[in-house]
């Protein structure tokens, strides 16, 4: 398992990250003030047809109702699985009390640069 963190205080973001040597990353996202499991997004590259790969990367999303954190799950699901060129699935649950436009984005910042951090690992080493 690969754990990065990101951001101080009720921004600290936590990504881990259980890897299957080429079969797939597990990953779990979560901080704020209230961690939780609110969104899950699953990414896999695209099919290949006749020789052709129809799309770099599909998903699928599932939401817990009232969150909307499946839409970061999802955007960091299809960074990883196309730059891993496997299947990944993000569970993702961020929560700060009345977060403000720019709280969110702070917050949003943080889970992309632990992302970059667990990228660039996993890169380098496979």
């Amino acid at each position: 398992m690969i754990s990065k963190t990101c951001g101080t205080g009720k921004y600290t973001v936590n990504i881990s990250v259980h890897v299957t040597n080429g079969n797939g990353l597990s990953v779990f996202i979560s901080g704020g003030e209230k961690p939780h499991l609110g969104g899950v997004a699953l990414a896999s590259p695209g099919a290949i047809i006749d020789g052709q790969q129809l799309s770099s990367c599909d998903l699928w999303t599932l939401t817990i109702p009232g969150h909307k954190d499946s839409q970061l799950a999802q955007k960091i699901a299809k960074k990883l699985c196309t730059a891993a060129r496997e299947a990944v699935s993000v569970s993702l649950g961020i929560h700060v009390e009345h977060a403000t436009a720019q709280e969110i984005k702070l917050l949003s910042d943080n889970v992309e640069a632990a992302t970059d951090l667990f990228l660039k690992e996993y890169l380098e080493n496979n």
